[in-house]
């Protein structure tokens, strides 16, 4: 039972998840905030195992989720946000951008784009179940990175 809580917890980011207004939005500025920090103090190497560890419990806690609650992509799961966000802040070590708030909200906000608009996403998110939920926004981070890539290089920030 203590595993369940853990793991439903987990796919909200306890508290968020639960927040009545934007709790995606919310948890995409809560994983900027993450991120900031782990690029500022560690690695490359630690933020890609971070990420990797963060997937595999996502795994898990969306698949619990799913079957203590239903099958659907509830609000209340913001874990997704949270993977696609990072996946799209990888740009700044990618690119060797600026750790500084202005790249990062850029970055937050074409991230959001993507994640709202769905655009090029629709396929994506007709699968069924765990897949679905978190790979929607895992590709919405991927299709950011390029669009940061040409962005920056037309701003001559790379």
């Amino acid at each position: 039972m203590i595993n369940n809580i853990f793991l439903i917890k987990f796919s909200e980011i306890y508290p968020i998840g639960k927040i009545k207004y934007a709790p995606g939005t919310i948890a995409s500025l809560f994983t900027c905030i993450i991120f900031f920090y782990l690029n500022t103090y560690f690695q490359i190497e630690i933020i890609i195992l971070i990420f990797f560890i963060v997937f595999f419990i996502s795994l898990l806690s969306v698949q619990n989720y799913l079957k203590l609650y239903g099958n659907k992509d509830h609000q209340s799961i913001v874990i997704d946000e949270f993977l696609g966000q990072y996946i799209a802040l990888f740009s700044i070590p990618l690119f060797e951008l600026e750790n500084n708030i202005i790249n990062i909200i850029i970055i937050f906000l074409l991230f959001r784009f993507f994640d709202i608009s769905k655009i090029g996403l629709k396929g994506v998110e007709k699968i069924s179940g765990t897949f679905g939920i978190l790979f929607d926004d895992i590709i919405g981070g991927i299709y950011t990175i390029p669009v940061i890539y040409f962005l920056f290089l037309w701003l001559g920030k790379i």
